[in-house]
């Protein structure tokens, strides 16, 4: 897969808002980040590219969770607030417009 150029604050900004209203597409329960879990993740970035991911875990373990996600997926932390984060990776060539 090619490394793009991060996303500017704008563009986080933006994704943030329409990210607020989706539903979030993937839940990590108190097992936290299974094989499982990473490949509903894959699926889910692969389909939609902006992603909402909902944690039942305390607030360290979501910092991690977050991190490890970014790096496993390469795809981008845009933000989160309490329990859910959103995450972004720019769609294949063929899907996009």
């Amino acid at each position: 897969m090619e490394d793009s150029t991060p996303l500017t604050s704008a563009e986080k900004k933006e994704l943030r808002g329409i990210g607020q209203r989706l539903k979030p597409h993937v839940s990590v329960g108190k097992q936290g980040l299974t094989l499982t879990v990473f490949n509903e993740i894959e699926t889910a970035l692969l389909k939609n590219g902006l992603i909402k991911i909902r944690f039942e875990a305390d607030r360290a373990a979501i910092k991690q969770y977050c991190q490890e996600i970014v790096s496993q997926r390469q795809c981008e932390y845009i933000g989160g607030v309490g329990k859910t984060a959103i995450f972004f990776r720019d769609m294949a060539e063929e899907a996009s417009e």
